[in-house]
């Protein structure tokens, strides 16, 4: 019996032209995409149906939750997901902040993406 590794992938983003945009740009890559505007719905969600994911892809900057806050929500629910944070920011700093270290990114991917990238990105975490 093989195990069915989860192929699900959720997407956060507060901009819904990019929210959707990503659902429909990852579903055509064949992966079921959950995608939220609100990251404590999207949270919500998560704990739900932990086990449905395989990875995480949400903006930085939102209302309610930033996307670091939320990636260490979901660290606390399920430690081994793979988490992207997608900003159109300078990462530099980003990366000295002591919730990007406790959320353990595994990418961080520049505005604006290139969705051959994006893909190159999804294949290369998720087969791992």
């Amino acid at each position: 019996m093989t195990m069915v590794l989860s192929s699900s992938i959720l997407v956060v983003d507060d901009e819904q032209e990019l929210a959707t945009l990503f659902k429909e740009a990852i579903g055509r890559m064949g992966f079921d995409v959950y995608s939220f505007t609100s990251p404590l719905l999207a949270l919500e969600y998560f704990k739900d149906n932990q086990e449905k994911f395989s990875l995480v892809i949400t903006d930085l900057r939102m209302p309610e939750l930033s996307g670091l806050e939320l990636a260490n929500r979901i660290r606390d629910v399920d430690k081994s997901i793979n988490i992207f944070l997608i900003t159109a920011f300078d990462t530099a700093d980003i990366e000295e902040n002591e919730s990007y270290q406790s959320a353990k990114i595994d990418r961080i991917l520049q505005k604006p993406i290139k969705l051959s990238l994006l893909k190159e990105s999804i294949e290369e975490t998720i087969s791992n």
